[in-house]
């Protein structure tokens, strides 16, 4: 029996009493809860572990506030998920603009809704496996009450190797299926050069021996794209049955080459009738934008994007600017959630861009003042660096209410990490704060520890 004010819904009549409903009269809180309910964003973006705070101005609170904060995804992020075209879809966003939670949500989403279908997942970053198997899974659960299926919706990595699902990729499946030739990193180097072209040149040689690609999937979906090579793309695509639904989201700003991707009328070519296979015309369905961004504050953001671009550098004798690097198409500045706050926004003119509240909420950077948000210090030596460094952590952990996943320590250079990180990690070990450095002391496809508390330490390559 229902009682009043809380009515019993069914199929029929869920539409006509929600249009009922009038939110005006109801707190915001409310609001957003039942959207984060409807949405399940409030399950899947559970922290590892339960935070605890008891002071309300620690460091800990105010990252408790804005964990509740984003409970629910814009409507941007809704159409990514929901809306799925035949075909290739687009989605591009920035740092912390959620192409991550959008890609496992939307993997989800078909896996429930199509339950026969065969999906993979994959990415450039082997850390991320652990992170879309954790959040598909909750989605799932949250929607059907079940685990999903792993054999019908697989996490895979990008280049893979021999030695079970755990190490299976997309690569290494296309080539066993084939039954050609597999090349891992040192064989590709050696016949295709070293660094990107590695990978580039081991699966452009795979789609050139086959005349007839296997069809092994009904939907791929990529992270990370701006990491791989167009040839990548290609043999994900050459892998899809009819009507070839592939997702790939990337990041115009995360790939520091300089070199960005491709338009997708240049990434797959032509059909022999020479077609374009894709073209993702003025259809907003199949080209998403993420322009808001919810990991990185505003202050963050254009500190970043100002260092990468060099964009106060001084100017070098000869150098028309200072600017180490700019897109080729400067309106891609607005697309991504900058306006234009003086000059013109065009090639070889001044001007001053800003990001708007809509595309950097004020939220995300309100709880503190700016010199707390972006710290820039100058330390006498190495020694005098690590010392700083170890006491913040301390006091981090004791003081400020965070929690040891909280703090994620990032040293740029890879090559040298392991060496140069061993002070600090020794230091913290002796003051009983556990600490490990990710891909070497946890399986590579881990980035945070789970079953102990444990700051991460890690190389600028991992952390992505």
């Amino acid at each position: 029996m229902a009682k009043e004010d809380y009515p019993l819904a069914n199929e029929r009549n869920l539409a006509k009493i929600l249009s009922a409903f009038s939110w005006q009269d109801s707190s915001d809180d409310l609001y957003r809860m039942t959207l984060s309910a409807i949405e399940s964003l409030s399950s899947i973006r559970k922290s590892r572990s339960k935070r605890e705070v008891s002071r309300p101005n620690s460091r800990g609170a105010k990252l408790k506030k804005l964990e509740d904060s984003i409970a629910t995804l814009d409507h941007r992020q809704n159409r990514a998920v929901i809306e799925t075209v035949d075909g290739v879809q687009r989605i591009r966003g920035l740092a912390g603009s959620g192409k991550t939670i959008v890609l496992a949500l939307k993997a989800a989403y078909l896996h429930t809704q199509y339950p026969d279908w065969q999906i993979a997942v994959t990415f450039h970053t082997r850390s991320l496996k652990g992170q879309f198997k954790r959040l598909i899974n909750n989605f799932c659960v949250e929607q059907s009450g079940e685990e999903p299926d792993w054999s019908k919706i697989r996490i895979v990595n990008a280049w893979g190797a021999p030695g079970g699902d755990e190490r299976d990729g997309i690569y290494y499946e296309f080539c066993r299926v084939t039954g050609q030739e597999f090349h891992d990193f040192r064989s590709a180097s050696y016949r295709f050069g070293g660094g990107d072209r590695a990978f580039d040149g081991a699966c452009q040689a795979a789609l050139n021996a086959v005349a007839t690609p296997p069809e092994l999937y009904d939907a791929i979906l990529v992270d990370e794209a701006q990491d791989f090579a167009p040839s990548f793309l290609r043999l994900c695509y050459a892998m899809l049955k009819p009507p070839k639904r592939l997702v790939y989201a990337y990041d115009e700003l995360q790939n520091l080459s300089g070199a960005s991707l491709p338009p997708p009328e240049e990434i797959f070519g032509t059909d022999d009738r020479g077609q374009q296979l894709v073209s993702l015309g003025d259809d907003p369905r199949r080209d998403v934008i993420l322009q808001k961004c919810y990991r990185n504050s505003r202050p963050v953001l254009v500190t970043a994007h100002a260092l990468g671009f060099g964009i106060y550098r001084e100017q070098p004798k000869g150098a028309e600017t200072g600017l180490v690097q700019m897109f080729d198409q400067p309106a891609l500045w607005e697309e991504i959630g900058y306006r234009v706050r003086e000059g013109r926004l065009a090639k070889g003119e001044h001007v001053v861009l800003e990001r708007t509240d809509e595309t950097s909420p004020r939220f995300l950077e309100d709880h503190s003042p700016i010199d707390d948000l972006v710290v820039f210090l100058q330390f006498g030596d190495e020694a005098e660096q690590n010392a700083w460094l170890v006491e913040q952590i301390k006091k981090n952990i004791e003081e400020d209410e965070l929690r040891h996943d909280d703090i994620i320590v990032i040293h740029p250079d890879p090559l040298t990490a392991r060496e140069r990180l061993g002070p600090i990690r020794k230091a913290l070990f002796e003051m009983g704060i556990q600490n490990h450095l990710a891909g070497v002391d946890t399986d590579p496809d881990v980035f945070f520890k789970t079953e102990t508390p444990s700051v991460t330490f890690t190389s600028i390559v991992s952390v992505k």
